[in-house]
């Protein structure tokens, strides 16, 4: 049986797998699971994977656009969901001073 050296494992989309690292479609690149998740981020609304834009739902990917590409290109959230800044203190109004009018 041959030794191979570690670090020397690459699998064929160049993911070293005794470093722990596994391919990951939707990111399209190598990731260790335990440091990230292979999944679409669930505020992402629209997500483009290099080619296609797809429209996603609470991380669940729906509706793409079925182009042709020649080579892909790297994957990103497009547009995000905003985020709700609410006050968690309402304006405090002193009684014997009034509220400013």
């Amino acid at each position: 049986m041959p030794v191979v050296a570690p670090g020397s494992d690459w699998d064929t989309n160049n993911c070293i797998k005794s470093a722990g690292y596994t391919w990951c479609q939707i990111l399209n690149r190598c990731i260790r699971l335990w440091e990230e998740l292979c999944e679409y981020p669930k505020d992402c609304l629209t997500w483009n994977d290099g080619c296609n834009m797809c429209q996603l739902n609470n991380g669940v990917i729906g509706a793409c656009t079925e182009m042709y590409c020649i080579t892909n290109g790297i994957p990103y959230c497009a547009v995000q969901q905003p985020v709700m800044v609410v006050d968690p203190m309402p304006p405090v109004i002193n009684p014997f001073v009034g509220d400013g009018h």
